[in-house]
């Protein structure tokens, strides 16, 4: 195996790598947690959280009449998304974080969401 057969696992993986990793800054920042915990919490809960947008929310918006078209989403859905992750991080992260304020946790879960979903939208409209 050589590093050319790679690198189309690594061009899908490096941008939600970047993009979990701005998120686990935006939790350090917050003070909300130390930044190896913060990486941890971001990782498990974003992945958490594409199962959930893949296997319930995709379903939901084909049978609402969305068809999805490759790499290209409207502006509508991708806001949606961001408020759908935005809740639900907010909420998953007030069962890790039971001592915060719960304030600070749902800002930091918007901030956070809109500067991944912002790197991931542009990641995206430029990579075709």
């Amino acid at each position: 195996m050589n590093i050319e057969s790679l690198l189309p696992f690594l061009l899908i993986i490096a941008p939600f790598a970047i993009a979990f990793f701005t998120e686990s800054l935006v939790l350090y920042y917050f003070r909300l947690q130390r930044i190896w915990g913060a990486i941890g919490i971001a990782v498990g809960i974003n992945l958490f959280l594409l199962a959930i947008i893949f296997f319930a929310v995709m379903p939901l918006l084909r049978q609402l009449g969305y068809e999805f078209d490759g790499l290209y989403l409207h502006i509508q859905v991708v806001v949606f998304l961001w408020w759908f992750s935005s809740v639900a991080d907010g909420l998953l992260l007030s069962l890790f974080l039971r001592k915060q304020d719960k304030a600070r946790i749902f800002a930091a879960s918007i901030l956070m969401n809109f500067l991944s979903y912002l790197f991931l939208y542009i990641f995206i409209v430029n990579s075709h």
